[in-house]
């Protein structure tokens, strides 16, 4: 480029798309000390900066444009380029400075600059050309220079500054415009295309856009091709970098204008998906030729600096297209350049990209090999993200590996597919991985760990005899790297759970995330909350419970992702304590989308478990039942799909008790019958063993509860006290409470108020009630009227009384007591807003007089205008008043 033309925009062309979002962007951004535009070639970027200028130029911005090229390198040429641009603004001419050396251009330029005495935007268009460590360290000084603050500079270029930024970052004055922004949108691509390829539709060019990433010159070149053919979209369907026609383009536009020797180096390393000069060193087995890709930039190639250290580049994928067509040609074999870069990568630690190198060249031995020697199965531990996506690679290539040679990677696939519910493949590669373990003592703690952490997915109980020698494993840890042993804490703090030893849950537990972090395993760490945090739950502790869930949910939001399975675990189990207190409406929304991605993903028993006692509170508290059972028809198909027979267990005993608190007192017992809840299992210890069923109802307690319903309290107290003793340890507070409150209604059956009403009064005094109001509220137990009979006994103490209360009125939504109400059947707070909007209280002052929200007396409102077949809160009075709800 030479005379005035270097210092004017290029003219737009007809073709030019206008990148209406991307100048609202810049105009948003506002016009900083340093804008930075920098994409491979064909990317827009000096269409964007022309849009740009001439916007600035509409607003009455004073603008100098500069071209660079290759002879402005050095800083004299440089600087005389930039001083010459600026006789667009001041009458001066610059030739006379021609002969200065470069720190007399400088000043030279200062002194013109600072002779503007308003803010100036300077566009230097390809400065990739001209960027050297020379012209670098002249960008610093100026931008250093505060007298020339109101200079404002835009680079045009295919790589980023190199000078420091950091000064300008920190005082907001630095934005960078790269490939993520200039890609072209959906809506910028059907703007391209419109008028071409009459047959296309919106969503054939908004995918071809996305497979392009937006590129434009590959757009363009599409656009062209469909303009002039009858099958645009077939051209779109089968467009890629060696389509023929790209591939003719990118040859003659591109590739045959490169010296041999960077031709040959780009088809070598076109199988390599990210480059950088010491993998290109190991990938070659040449340090010079590696060195080749300095000079990448000379040559307007469609490469891509990637964010981050280590300088990685890549190819744009159309153009990687082309050149891995090309090699193939050329008879290049692309598997040495990937093996040799999957053992680079082993080396240096990464596995991830090691194993992913290794089977693009069809080495999956090798992968294999590498997963095993970097630990196995403990991959899937490690690090904040765990290797999920690792064995995910492996496993789809698991066919071409000799999986004996590797029982640890072996063992990795089978805690894989555990994971991912895939149970029958998960033992076929445990037994694979035993066929190592004979006679080899070390391999032997790995099965066993694993073995016992299988148990956990397929719902099988670990034998005392697997969990003391696991702890025999961890007092002779010979061999066992801190992952693993991290692994045996975590499988012994969830075996001591489930047997309600919480002491010895949360003592493994703590010790188990402790090991987890030291060996860098912040995946494996996360998953001790879970078993944390429900030993905190069951022991009384609910603060701390919500503390560990909160904690878990904040490491997976911030590790994994928002809607991870991590961060749906955490969710369900925080509802259930959120369930167990009365807050049905956070619980709900929580319920809403965490329990069903559990089902569907990395679960276990004891997570659905929680989520389902969860949901059945908060619809029994909200009363309603028909939700209740069709919930527990969806997690009972959930628990068959994925082989969970004590779920399906606990379902059954909640739908038979669900029976007897809606009154279908037969149906449920023929349901019980039916079910494994017989009259015949009210005897057997481990049906009823409390320590080993940490939530829903057992034999015993549904036969107790159905006698007390049939009026038959001396059956109800024998079959109780015969449960109770059977008891080898006691239960845990929630248990406990549940047991107190069924004690209660049969003391109150036999008649012995007095001593119910102590048991009562006990039982506020010393459990921790208002993390466990539910209970209390749902019928569980003695019904909520003999509650409120017994709060209001003589024995019972004043303060006891008031916080009894206090706990069976408070809360959301709660489903009390039903009563029949000439025909239509209203819950015992639907009554209390039905008299108190006789009154003619507004729903604010209902929900102040009940403790209730706005949304949930709208609740109450609409299934009291639905029974009583009105529709306004008038007609609703006078209806509940001619039906005797209400007095006259």
């Amino acid at each position: 480029m030479s005379g005035q033309n270097r210092f004017a925009p290029p003219s737009s062309g007809q073709q030019t798309i206008k990148r209406s979002d991307l100048l609202r962007q810049l105009r948003r951004a506002g016009i900083r000390r340093l804008t930075a535009i920098v994409a491979p070639a064909g990317y827009g970027k000096t269409s964007l900066a022309v849009q740009w200028h001439d916007m600035l130029k509409e607003d009455g911005v004073k603008l100098c444009w500069v071209s660079l090229d290759a002879e402005h390198a050095n800083q004299e040429a440089f600087l005389l380029a930039l001083i010459d641009g600026l006789q667009t603004l001041l009458d001066e001419d610059g030739a006379d400075a021609g002969n200065l050396p470069a720190a007399a251009l400088l000043s030279v330029l200062g002194t013109r600059l600072r002779k503007i005495d308003e803010p100036v935007v300077i566009f230097l268009d390809d400065y990739h050309f001209a960027q050297t460590d020379a012209t670098e360290a002249l960008m610093a000084k100026i931008l250093a220079d505060l007298s020339l603050e109101h200079v404002k500079l835009v680079l045009v270029s295919r790589s980023p500054p190199r000078f420091p930024l950091s000064a300008l970052r920190l005082r907001g004055e630095f934005k960078q415009f790269g490939v993520a922004e200039l890609g072209f949108s959906d809506a910028e691509a059907r703007e391209l295309f419109d008028g071409k390829g009459a047959d296309l539709t919106e969503e054939q060019v908004g995918s071809f856009n996305r497979r392009t990433e937006g590129w434009a010159v590959a757009l363009q070149m599409v656009s062209l091709l469909v303009s002039d053919s009858e099958q645009s979209d077939a051209i779109l369907a089968t467009f890629d970098g060696g389509g023929a026609d790209m591939g003719s383009y990118l040859s003659e536009q591109v590739f045959e204008h490169l010296p041999e020797d960077i031709r040959l180096f780009l088809v070598e390393i076109a199988a390599l998906p990210a480059f950088n000069q010491p993998l290109l060193e190991a990938a070659l087995e040449s340090s010079e030729r590696a060195a080749m890709i300095e000079r990448l930039n000379e040559y307007a190639l469609p490469v891509t600096l990637l964010a981050g250290p280590g300088n990685w580049m890549r190819f744009h994928p159309v153009f990687n297209e082309f050149l891995k067509e090309t090699a193939g040609r050329r008879g290049i074999d692309a598997a040495r350049a990937l093996n040799r870069a999957a053992h680079w990568f082993e080396g240096r630690g990464d596995i991830d990209r090691a194993v992913h190198h290794a089977l693009s060249a069809g080495d999956a031995n090798l992968a294999a090999r590498i997963v095993e020697t970097a630990g196995g199965w403990r991959r899937v531990y490690a690090t904040t993200r765990g290797g999920a996506t690792l064995f995910q690679a492996l496993s789809g290539r698991a066919s071409e590996i000799d999986l004996v040679r590797f029982p640890l990677a072996t063992l990795g696939l089978s805690i894989f597919n555990a994971k991912a519910a895939q149970l029958a493949a998960a033992n076929h590669y445990l037994v694979i991985a035993e066929r190592r373990a004979a006679g080899d003592p070390i391999l032997a703690k790995d099965l066993r760990v694993v073995r016992i952490l299988l148990a956990l997915y397929t719902d099988h109980w670990a034998s005392a005899a697997d969990l003391s020698a696991l702890e025999d494993d961890l007092r002779q840890p010979e061999g066992m790297e801190l992952i693993h042993q991290a692994l045996a804490l975590n499988m012994l703090s969830y075996n001591f759970l489930i047997r309600s030893e919480l002491d010895r849950a949360l003592h493994y537990g703590h010790l188990a995330i402790r090991a987890f972090r030291d060996g860098g395993a912040d995946f494996g760490a996360m998953h001790l909350y879970t078993h944390i945090g429900q030993a905190f739950f069951l022991s009384g502790d609910c603060a701390s419970a919500l503390a560990a869930y909160d904690e878990l949910i904040c490491e997976a939001q911030t590790n994994i992702a928002p809607g991870s399975d991590l961060d749906a675990v955490g969710q369900v189990l925080k509802a259930e304590v959120l369930s167990m207190s009365g807050e049905v409406e956070t619980a709900e929304e929580i319920l809403g989308w965490a329990l069903p991605h559990l089902e569907r993903h990395d679960t276990w028993f004891d997570l659905l478990a929680a989520g389902f006692m969860a949901e059945q509170r908060v619809l029994r508290m909200r009363g309603d039942l028909l939700a209740a059972h069709a919930a527990m028809d969806r997690i009972r198909a959930a628990a068959r799909r994925r082989g969970f027979d004590r779920l399906t267990r606990l379902i059954d005993g909640e739908r038979a008790m669900l029976l007897i608190s809606s009154g279908d007192l037969d149906q449920a017992i023929r349901h019980a019958e039916a079910n494994g809840f017989g009259m015949q299992a009210i005897g057997a210890d481990r049906a009823n063993a409390l320590a080993i069923h940490l939530r829903g109802a057992t034999p015993a307690i549904f036969w107790t509860r159905a006698y007390l319903a049939l009026g038959e309290s001396s059956k109800a107290r024998e079959v109780f006290d015969q449960f109770r003793t059977r008891q080898s340890q006691r239960p845990h507070v929630p248990r406990a409470i549940e047991l107190t409150l069924i004690e209660t209604g049969i003391l109150v059956a036999e008649g012995r108020t007095d001593l119910a009403a102590a048991r009562l009064s006990d039982l506020v005094l010393t459990m921790p009630l208002d993390d466990y109001r539910a209970l209390l509220r749902l019928d569980y137990a003695a019904g909520l009227g003999e509650l409120r009979a017994l709060a209001n006994h003589p024995s019972v103490a004043n303060v006891i009384r008031k916080r009894l209360q206090s706990l069976l009125m408070g809360g959301e939504a709660t489903r009390e007591a039903t009563v029949d109400d000439g025909g239509s059947t209203f819950t015992g707070r639907e009554r209390m807003v039905l008299e108190l909007l006789s009154s003619g209280l507004s729903n604010k002052e209902i929900g102040r007089m009940l403790a209730l929200s706005d949304n949930t007396i709208k609740f109450h409102l609409r299934n009291i205008f639905a029974k009583l077949n009105v529709s306004t809160r008038t007609a609703a009075v006078t209806a509940a008043r001619q039906k005797g709800t209400l007095n006259r």
